[in-house]
């Protein structure tokens, strides 16, 4: 059960309220570098002697400002710090917050801390000069791992500690392992968090002259004009506790994991390239094992990045899973939180997984950000599939099922 969450999004984002509004009006929230970031033409390419990582998905705040004597820390200490560990930080001790978990009443609990992330900007930004690193940066910045034992540490958790970088599946990965933990009795209570920042300039380089990279800076998920996903900032934390455990202790369960699992693609034709017939799979085997009939799904938060060869195979695996149990009149609404904020990386996942409690709690499925035309690569029409651009309201059926909503994330 999901008892509480927070989350730092793009330009603002940091509630309910505010993220219901962006995705309900398909706003999309790219902008250029901010300037007291860096100086993107100091970072041309040599062959086209321009900056070619058009712009991101950028928090607002100030990445340097930090309370670090309310987090037990000096100065210096918060100086050395990674910026990624500073919001995960701030964003657990919200959701705990939210989630009315009082902080002193989990010191010394059975509480797990799993994080995720992918990229090291931070460590990547100061290891260009070693010699003035604070003895501290090696647990503050070098080491990435350590960002869940900071949490533990600093609110005295003892369950398990562990850091996830499975690419863009992390966070997801992470919710996995949670689940796993409080069913085994490893954790009573478990907390996720994934991490995104954007510091480094020649990251966006590389995956831009790579290919990528949306030359436009945003994701066309599932348009015709898919050229490459788009980079963007998040710090979330999720909340979550055993069903019936949420349940005595009155918590407010804001929606339920009926089931998640995991795979692998196996041997596709390149490395970068996922599989359709590995996706489908995992789909079938979740639903079985969960005891769901897939003919309740109405909805479908896609992993959607907007890339011209990973949509249609995304788009193949679900459409070959629920096309039996859709039709033209009643179709499968399908969706991307990307085309509003960006491609958060490691963190991605959770920002979806947010995304699909308003739905459920709103009873409204959101319309997609950017979508003027259909993929026709998709197919999306033989498999009875809708990209909306519209609010839509499905009318429950007689027997008036459990609002269901799925979250797919794909690791390429």
């Amino acid at each position: 059960a999901i008892v509480g969450y927070s989350f730092k999004l793009p330009q603002g984002v940091e509630d309910d309220d505010a993220f219901w509004d962006v995705l309900e009006n398909r706003r999309n929230l790219m902008t250029d570098w901010p300037e007291s970031r860096v100086k993107t033409d100091s970072f041309a390419n040599n062959k086209h002697q321009k900056w070619n990582g058009k712009g991101g998905h950028f928090i607002n705040d100030d990445v340097a400002a930090f309370d670090a004597p309310f987090f037990s820390l000096t100065a210096k200490e918060a100086s050395a710090m990674d910026p990624m560990q500073r919001w995960t930080l701030e964003a657990t001790y919200h959701a705990f917050e939210n989630a009315c978990l009082p902080v002193d009443s989990l010191k010394g609990s059975r509480t797990a801390v799993f994080s995720a992330s992918m990229l090291e900007d931070y460590c990547r930004v100061t290891a260009v000069d070693p010699d003035n690193l604070e003895r501290t940066a090696v647990t503050g910045s070098i080491v990435s791992c350590i960002i869940p034992n900071r949490v533990s540490w600093y609110f005295d958790l003892r369950g398990p500690s562990i850091n996830v970088n499975n690419a863009c599946s992390s966070s997801l990965l992470a919710v996995d392992m949670a689940c796993k933990a409080l069913n085994s009795g490893d954790a009573l209570c478990a907390v996720v968090t994934g991490t995104n920042l954007l510091l480094d300039p020649s990251i966006f380089q590389v995956l831009a002259n790579q290919g990528f990279l949306s030359p436009d800076g945003v994701c066309y998920s599932f348009d015709e004009r898919a050229n490459g996903y788009a980079r963007g900032e998040g710090v979330i934390a999720v909340v979550l506790k055993p069903v019936q455990a949420a349940i005595e202790n009155g918590d407010m369960i804001r929606a339920v994991i009926r089931s998640i699992g995991s795979n692998q693609d196996g041997h596709t034709p390149i490395l970068t390239q996922p599989s359709s017939q590995s996706q489908e799979e995992l789909i079938r085997h979740v639903y079985k094992q969960a005891g769901l009939s897939m003919s309740d799904t109405r909805y479908v938060e896609a992993h959607g990045t907007g890339t011209p060869v990973g949509d249609p195979i995304e788009v193949k695996a679900i459409g070959r899973c629920f096309q039996e149990h859709r039709s033209h009149s009643e179709p499968l609404y399908v969706g991307s939180v990307k085309a509003n904020i960006g491609h958060l990386e490691g963190a991605s996942a959770l920002a979806s997984l947010v995304k699909c409690i308003c739905n459920l709690e709103k009873g409204v499925i959101l319309p997609n950000a950017l979508l003027q035309k259909m993929n026709p690569a998709m197919n999306a029409d033989t498999y009875s599939i809708e990209v909306s651009t519209n609010p839509e309201c499905p009318v429950a059926s007689a027997r008036s099922p459990p609002r269901i909503s799925q979250l797919f994330r794909v690791r390429r």
